[in-house]
């Protein structure tokens, strides 16, 4: 729930012209009516949020009343567009994936990894490095954030077909996906909605490549010291990037410096025999052209200007 009101409160305050809300009385005696960060205790809670737009309304109190078990996450999930995910410690100091809405993650389900820990969805994930290299910093990581102190990263992938929400060329029909296999259960493949799938061949066209990034944010909520973490997901044709000046040699250099591990993780072998010597021939044309050069950084002083 706290969650929600953060979220219900910031988008009202950030877009005033697309969502409203109203707030309940402050009761010093009554945490329930206690303001969120963005307001303060005494700013009362959020009790109604209205997308201005859609006309959509919610109403907290009377949700309460009518369906007790109602979902905050799936609201919280209907009034923007990032995927969330609500990390909670447990006893034994390990976070756990305990709440989310997961809408366009691609190549995972939400109900392979809600209920697991921090080390059981990387792990399972068969992450690069995670034992290694990861593990450590990034348990401490969740242990030192600050309520104060948001943290931003994004990631990247490719994929070569344009399917945001699930990638079923790659992964196939989700409903019976496997996480541990990668890949559909094969004695229910016959029965499914796409009973003739088959695992992708390596793409042999440029333009079926598509980049995809994840703009991920983590957030400690304070009354409750869960940590929200959410995902918003960009998707691009490879060939759209690269037509930005400097983009095809850094993407070109970037797929290059990862390890083995990693570009199978990537599935780096369903696009790179295609995609790097495209990339590197529009490198070379861009610095024959002069519009891009070596080690250059633009006006801006960014290095990755798409």
């Amino acid at each position: 729930m706290e969650c929600l009101s953060e979220i219900a409160s910031f988008l009202a305050a950030r877009y005033p012209h697309l969502f409203e809300v109203t707030r309940a009385t402050f009761q010093a005696a009554k945490p329930e009516t206690h303001g969120d960060s963005l307001v303060g205790e005494q700013g009362g809670a959020v009790r109604t949020v209205k997308n201005l737009v859609t006309g959509e309304f919610w109403d907290f109190n009377q949700l309460d009343k009518e369906d007790p078990g109602w979902n905050p996450m799936k609201i919280a999930g209907l009034l923007q567009q990032d995927d969330l995910a609500c990390m909670v410690e447990g006893e034994d100091g390990q976070y756990f994936f305990q709440a989310g809405s997961i809408c366009t993650a691609g190549f995972w389900r939400l109900q392979d990894k809600i209920g697991l820990s921090l080390e059981d969805i990387h792990s399972r994930g068969v992450v690069p490095g995670w034992k290694t290299k990861l593990k450590f910093s990034m348990e401490r990581f969740f242990q030192k954030l600050k309520a104060d102190k948001p943290v931003q990263r994004n990631n990247y992938f490719f994929q070569i077909d344009d399917q945001l929400d699930w990638s079923q060329n790659t992964n196939g029909p989700e409903k019976i996906f496997d996480q541990g296999a990668k890949g559909p259960v094969p004695e229910l493949l016959s029965a499914s909605e796409d009973p003739s799938w088959k695992a992708p061949a390596p793409t042999t066209e440029f333009n079926d490549v598509w980049f995809r990034t994840e703009r991920q944010s983590l957030r400690r909520m304070p009354k409750t010291g869960c940590i929200l973490f959410t995902i918003r997901t960009y998707f691009h044709k490879v060939a759209d990037i690269a037509s930005e000046p400097g983009v095809p040699g850094r993407m070109a250099s970037a797929i290059r410096s990862w390890p083995e591990e990693v570009s199978k993780y990537k599935g780096g072998d369903l696009y790179t025999p295609v995609l790097l010597p495209f990339l590197d021939a529009l490198h070379d044309q861009q610095l024959a052209e002069g519009t891009a050069m070596l080690d250059a950084v633009d006006n801006d002083g960014e290095k990755y200007p798409f």
